[in-house]
């Protein structure tokens, strides 16, 4: 029998309490999280969810309030100073400013974590020269982070971060100030350092974009507690939790489209043979003509007024927003007929009965 590895970050029932105003927050809410070694996990909330402080206890950066904090087998909560200071060098950090050193050049920046290492200075600037070689920083060695970029300051703050060899780099909303170009080229580079490197990468964002762009697993927090989890794919194609759907909805334009369907005055006045409808493809589905094939079995006409199509890791996922109209009954077989074959089906808007043709709409 195959026996499981045991997770690189276990933390086991870990709460954060902070005293404000003679109240206590609860900032991180008995979590529990494991990551596998290798793994690219993302955590997604949005501000004041708790995520940053929950991975600020990984490196003990934040001490918890109870719980256990179990990193590369060792219970860190248990070790000395001395013997935490080591662990440390094993848990990378990148945050959203870079938090380079304006007075050093940026090879002086990325040998910074070296200094206290009994390794020669020729030893040191040749690993630093090795880093900015792999972030693809060469030519910037002796230059100053005033002079750089945005992406280029946080190539070097990723540069340094390497520099003790960790197991695990910890992103924490590191790309959040960064256009969305730069974001991609930071994301990728992380991808090829995970895969290089065997690193374990552990994201923090607000943004469902970043997620599904490079991580395997995703947990989301709220109110300091994780209330959904998974393998990306499987949280983007079925989410369980309201909050965790907005995400979903966000990062596929579904919400902006909403919005613009809602305020359009033309589906204000829908006809008692017109259904709106939200329709959600997954896997298999995508791949199949089933809105011809139900326009042609039922006599119904669809007009779409919003489609995207995403690829999340092996998974594809489609959206479509569609005015159906025909007869009743045929409108009704036709609805069936897609969730047979396994869409979504969510109305969004039919004719309100009554003495004003108005629209009972579910847009939100």
């Amino acid at each position: 029998m195959a026996v499981l590895e045991e997770p690189i970050v276990d933390l086991q029932n870990v709460s954060v309490t902070f005293q404000s105003g003679g109240k206590s927050l609860h900032a991180v809410d008995k979590v529990n999280l494991q990551i596998n070694k290798g793994d690219i996990y993302g955590i997604i909330g949005y501000s004041g969810a708790g995520k940053s402080t929950l991975v600020r206890t990984i490196n003990l950066l934040q001490r918890p309030t109870e719980g256990k904090v179990i990193v590369g087998g060792k219970p860190l909560l248990e070790l000395s100073n001395a013997k935490l200071r080591q662990a440390r060098k094993k848990i990378g950090m990148i945050f959203q400013h870079f938090n380079l050193l304006n007075s050093r050049t940026v090879l002086g920046n990325v040998e910074y974590p070296l200094l206290s290492q009994s390794i020669s200075k020729a030893d040191r600037r040749a690993k630093a020269k090795e880093l900015l070689d792999l972030v693809g920083l060469s030519e910037f060695e002796q230059s100053y982070p005033e002079q750089l970029s945005g992406g280029q300051k946080q190539r070097v703050a990723i540069a340094r971060s390497l520099a003790n060899d960790p197991d695990i780099l910890v992103s924490d909303e590191a790309t959040s100030a960064l256009d969305p170009k730069t974001t991609d080229d930071i994301l990728k580079l992380l991808k090829r350092l995970n895969q290089r490197l065997g690193l374990t990468v552990v994201l923090i964002t607000h943004e469902m974009q970043v997620i599904k762009s490079i991580c395997q697993h995703v947990a989301v927090m709220d109110e300091g507690k994780i209330i959904e989890r998974g393998d990306v794919a499987k949280v983007f194609a079925n989410p369980q939790q309201a909050l965790t759907q907005n995400f979903v909805d966000s990062s596929a334009n579904v919400t902006e489209a909403l919005a613009q369907i809602k305020a359009d005055q033309g589906l204000q006045s829908l006809s008692p043979n017109e259904r709106l409808l939200f329709l959600k493809f997954r896997g298999q589905a995508t791949k199949q003509s089933l809105i011809s094939d139900l326009t042609e079995l039922y006599k119904l006409k669809a007009n779409i007024l919003f489609a995207n199509i995403e690829r999340i890791s092996d998974t594809s996922i489609g959206y479509l927003i569609i005015v159906l109209s025909g007869q009743s009954k045929q409108l009704a077989d036709g609805i069936n007929f897609l969730s047979q074959h396994g869409v979504d089906v969510k109305l969004l808007a039919t004719e309100k009965k009554g003495d004003q043709a108005d629209v009972k709409t579910n847009i939100s």
